[in-house]
């Protein structure tokens, strides 16, 4: 047999630089000011060091020779596509009530101009805020606006410590702009105490939209398509979420990268497969310097959002990059409503931003494992004498090591019944009141909107429990709806094999925004859509070896056409000391027609080995053409670990 002779977890090690697509133009205060177009204007992305009036942080950097001076823990430099050069490294991203959000720090005394054209009918949107320092402080935010020789304050604003416990003062602002137009210079302002890490939260300047587009990319963690009623499931798990695929697109056959949530979300978000980004451990952060989705979108004019759960779609690991506030909450891990947090904060985002063209990422871990929906909904599917109404699996099964236990049916259709009713639950809490919203404002017709997930999950269906350990269809086949604006190409159902990566592709094309210099591993979906392309897409999946101290070792699966192939690397001894149950006996090579046997339950690798031979070729090929680079390593903080220990990923 062929062998693989890659080790990915070296490849993650090994760095070849990757250059930002393009030089980013700015508009600066001595450059022509922006056209009066309808686009968001970013003040971060416009700070060159000719805009700095006077700042403490420009006077320590040329005092001590260092290009960024000190700033508080828990802030990064801004990275985005687009946001410029940083001068004194005063753009960052600091975490604000549970979001990572872009902000220029200003201590007291800044003083920062920017020569612009104020569009017709706009609004200036900004935040104001202190991280606590050494001493008690106290600043003085004033935005000053001189029109045709009239000087005017927008808002003035004074911010101070009232309590011995706050690390955050911080307040958002909305100034109606409509009885200015034309050029203008804008200047933002503190006072104060020294000592002081004043910032401004992302000041933007944007037209009120009389119509656009918006874009809402919904991950549901660990949800199997099968469990949906648009996918032919018979329990009314799903009510929401088929009515919105009635004004779809609906893929029956979309595989994803990984069956864990860390790696496929990285696909997700960049096009990338596995093998590329080479996030694929539990300590792996995105290479910098990797372009995705919510990077090109800002470039092009959208407001960037997320609301997560965190855990390992949590900013620590890169993925706020190219978002102007990416939320991360706790809650949305920790509590048995996880999903209706994450529901009431998304509505009410919707309200404060239904004025702008927007790109919004929502994500949920609530299918995920505990299985622990409130009441009603924990009780909805429970056949008679079911013995639990809420269960933790891994606690249940002894830890990981009982990962591959054998339990009675009863206990398993238990176990089915309170997965169900947490995706009942899901679709009652968020996705019918976002749909509600989206109406109820009237964007819902102008909004593209994608629902997916990154992996599903197992019941036993071949001898193990939860996901992150193997490559069936049973944790690599997610749910694919697409409603494009306009309901274009709804009711369209598709039965090719398509990929995750391709939704990144399929957004830019549909918005008229090239990719071809992108690199991207995806395609999309247009074409298949219109019927211009049927050949099933190829997909690469890959699960590393051991990640998470699973014991389990390295997976690769790859199709051609409704040939799929699995790889599997063999257990060693130590490795199976570890299982209270031993794993299932599987052959090195795996292949299946899922055209005649979905349920992959019969191997016809011995008797197709040409089929599974030139896979493997294909398998190779991938990994010979990939890019190398060194993912970073992610500082797990005491939050950070909190949330994936509740996941059952870490103890």
């Amino acid at each position: 047999m062929l062998l693989i002779k890659c080790n990915l977890m070296k490849m993650s090690r090994i760095k070849i630089g990757i250059l930002l697509i393009g030089g980013i133009l700015l508009f600066i205060c001595c450059q022509t000011p922006p056209t009066p177009k309808e686009k968001i204007y970013r003040f971060i992305d416009n700070l060159e060091k000719e805009n700095i009036v006077i700042s403490p942080l420009a006077d320590i950097a040329e005092g001590t020779e260092e290009t960024v001076p000190p700033f508080p823990v828990k802030s990064y430099p801004v990275l985005d596509l687009g946001s410029g050069s940083n001068p004194y490294g005063i753009k960052r991203k600091l975490n604000i009530r549970e979001a990572e959000n872009n902000v220029i720090f200003s201590p007291p005394r800044s003083r920062y101009v920017f020569d612009i054209h104020i569009p017709e009918n706009s609004v200036l949107e900004c935040g104001t805020g202190i991280v606590k320092g050494p001493k008690p402080t106290t600043t003085v935010f004033t935005i000053e606006i001189d029109i045709g020789g009239h000087k005017e304050i927008l808002l003035q604003k004074t911010h101070a410590f009232s309590r011995e416990d706050q690390k955050r003062v911080f307040q958002p602002h909305k100034i109606d702009m409509s009885s200015f137009q034309g050029r203008a210079r804008i200047s933002f302002g503190t006072e104060g105490t020294d000592q002081n890490y004043s910032f401004w939260l992302n000041p933007v300047l944007y037209p009120k939209k009389k119509k656009g587009t918006n874009i809402i990319l919904i991950s549901i963690d660990t949800l199997r398509a099968d469990h949906l009623g648009c996918y032919g499931y018979q329990r009314e798990t799903s009510p929401a979420i088929d009515s919105l695929a009635e004004d779809s697109s609906l893929f029956f056959n979309t595989f994803s990268s990984s069956s864990w949530t860390l790696p496929a979300h990285v696909s997700l978000l960049t096009s990338l497969t596995c093998f590329h980004h080479q996030v694929n451990y539990e300590y792996d952060k995105m290479d910098s310097s990797m372009i995705t989705l919510a990077d090109v979108l800002r470039q092009k004019n959208f407001y960037c959002s997320a609301h997560t759960g965190g855990g390992f779609v949590n900013a620590a690991y890169g993925f706020s990059k190219g978002f102007d506030s990416y939320g991360q909450s706790a809650q949305g891990i920790h509590q048995k409503d996880a999903s209706e947090w994450i529901g009431r904060s998304t509505l009410k985002w919707i309200d404060n931003h239904k004025d702008k063209d927007f790109f919004l990422f929502i994500h949920t871990y609530q299918p995920h494992n505990p299985f622990s929906s409130p009441p009603p909904y924990n009780t909805m599917f429970l056949e008679e004498n079911s013995e639990w109404t809420e269960i933790d699996i891994l606690k249940y099964l002894g830890g990981k090591e009982g990962v591959f236990k054998n339990i009675p049916d009863k206990e398993i259709k238990n176990i089915i019944s309170l997965y169900d009713a947490e995706i009942r639950y899901t679709d009652d809490v968020l996705i019918k009141p976002l749909m509600n919203k989206l109406e109820e404002t009237g964007l819902y017709n102008q909004t593209m909107i994608i629902l997916t997930s990154d992996h599903g999950e197992e019941f036993y269906d071949h001898g193990g429990w939860e996901h992150g350990h193997t490559l069936y269809n049973e944790l690599l086949k997610v749910p694919l709806i697409i409603k494009f604006p306009g309901e274009e190409f709804a009711g369209t159902q598709i039965q090719t094999i398509v990929r995750l990566i391709d939704i990144m592709p399929t957004v830019l094309e549909k918005l008229g925004i090239s990719s071809k210099d992108l690199k991207l591993d995806g395609k999309s979906l247009i074409p298949v859509l219109k019927n211009k392309e049927k050949r099933d897409r190829i997909f690469l999946a890959y699960k590393a070896d051991n990640i998470l101290k699973s014991h389990i070792p390295q997976k690769i699966s790859a199709n051609e056409g409704t040939d799929k192939l699995i790889l599997n690397k063999k257990f060693t001894d130590e490795q199976l000391i570890f299982f209270q149950s031993p794993p299932p006996d599987l052959p090195p090579v795996e292949l299946y027609n899922l055209s005649e046997h979905s349920l992959e339950k019969n191997n016809i690798a011995d008797s197709k080995v040409k089929t599974s031979n030139r896979l493997i070729r294909l398998i190779n090929e991938a990994l010979a053409r990939a890019t190398y680079r060194k993912t970073e390593r992610v500082e797990i903080d005491e939050s950070l670990l909190e949330q994936l220990k509740a996941l059952g990923y870490l103890r």
